[in-house]
């Protein structure tokens, strides 16, 4: 089983995958909007116009495993995903389909802060989040109405020298 020490959230790791946006700093939203007060307004554009199905919000609740094994990878060919983890800082893992094949071999892990709201692009690999602190969280997901049906290309991963294991 390959090993994935998560790494610190930063804009040069992470740019290959998608934006992040910590939602609880109010200067740094400040800097990224053109209106003033205390609506940050527009802070991270997803595209869902190709998958054509209306935004959605939808929530992951995710439990503290002994180990937080990646055995499912999943992508979107169209639409990007967000994620905002509420109540827990988490791990997720990200990577890129190697010539149109999924595997560990082409993943990152990142530490995700609570409140901190990331885009993940289309063709991003990735998959299930893992609390670090509690024993649970809830994931808020937004992504087009029913793209797990009509926008996912997935794989579960069943031999365990395939997998991989998240790491702090």
């Amino acid at each position: 089983m390959k090993t994935l020490k998560a790494q610190k959230l930063s804009d040069e790791a992470f740019r290959k995958y998608g934006v992040y946006q910590n939602m609880f700093d109010n200067d740094q939203m400040k800097s990224r909007v053109i209106t003033g007060g205390s609506f940050f307004a527009d802070l991270v554009a997803l595209d869902f116009n190709r998958a054509g199905n209306l935004p959605t919000i939808s929530c992951c609740y995710v439990k503290k495993q002994e180990k937080n094994v990646v055995n499912f990878l999943e992508y979107h060919q169209y639409t990007c995903e967000g994620l905002l983890p509420l109540d827990d800082d988490v791990l997720i893992y990200v990577g890129v389909p190697g010539f149109g094949e999924m595997s560990v071999e082409n993943i990152e892990c990142f530490y995700i802060p609570k409140g901190t709201f990331v885009k993940l692009n289309p063709m991003v690999v990735h998959g299930s989040q893992y609390p670090v602190h509690n024993d649970e969280a809830h994931v808020v997901c937004m992504l087009p109405g029913r793209t797990f049906k009509n926008d996912m290309v997935a794989l579960r991963i069943t031999d365990e020298d395939k997998m991989a294991e998240l790491v702090l």
